[in-house]
């Protein structure tokens, strides 16, 4: 029979002459020169008496399972470029203050190689849905063009807009409606 996937053997002691020990040289003899590991015994009614039977393995026990090490999480950077400065109103140009902002990056950044560069661009609620979701598209293809095209280095690039969604600020004074106008950009190595 089996326990735990290991092969287990089980040797009843009868009679007058059987002791414990009669059952452990049994045992022995069954494991030739591995040692014998005990799982369970079955005893008489009467309590210190010998056992009736012993189950046991061959074998040293195995050791505990080793523990899953969990991967270490991808470092990740995050930049934001929010704000008026960065796009002109309805525009999907880089304004001279936004591709500034980007050649700082650029330069922080130096030769180091990222797996994945997500750039995540976003609008106010002015306008429409449609009209919003595809000018953050445009923000976000825009800003990666730019990283890639300076030299950024990564195995993907993906930009991805999504308009008047998930917004920073709320979107009834003006303040707000110029942070939710933003492009984030995550830098995965």
């Amino acid at each position: 029979q089996s326990r735990n996937g290991i092969r287990t053997f089980q040797v009843d002691c009868h009679g007058i002459l059987s002791t414990a020990k009669t059952c452990m040289k049994v045992a022995t003899r069954m494991c030739g020169n591995e040692p014998v590991r005990l799982v369970d015994t079955t005893t008489p009614y009467r309590d210190g008496a010998d056992p009736h039977s012993i189950v046991f393995q061959c074998g040293a026990a195995p050791g505990p399972a080793a523990a899953a090490v969990a991967p270490a999480p991808v470092p990740v950077e995050k930049v934001s470029l929010t704000g008026d400065a960065y796009f002109a109103t309805d525009s999907a140009v880089l304004s001279p203050v936004a591709r500034a902002e980007l050649d700082k990056l650029l330069n922080r950044q130096g030769d180091r190689h990222f797996s994945r560069v997500e750039v995540h661009g976003y609008t106010d609620a002015t306008g429409s849905e449609a009209h919003n979701q595809a000018l953050s598209k445009h923000r976000a293809d825009a800003v990666a063009a730019y990283l890639q095209e300076r030299g950024l280095k990564a195995d993907t690039f993906e930009a991805t807009g999504h308009g008047e969604a998930d917004p920073a600020a709320p979107n009834d004074t003006a303040e707000g409606r110029a942070r939710n106008r933003r492009v984030e950009i995550s830098l995965q190595r």
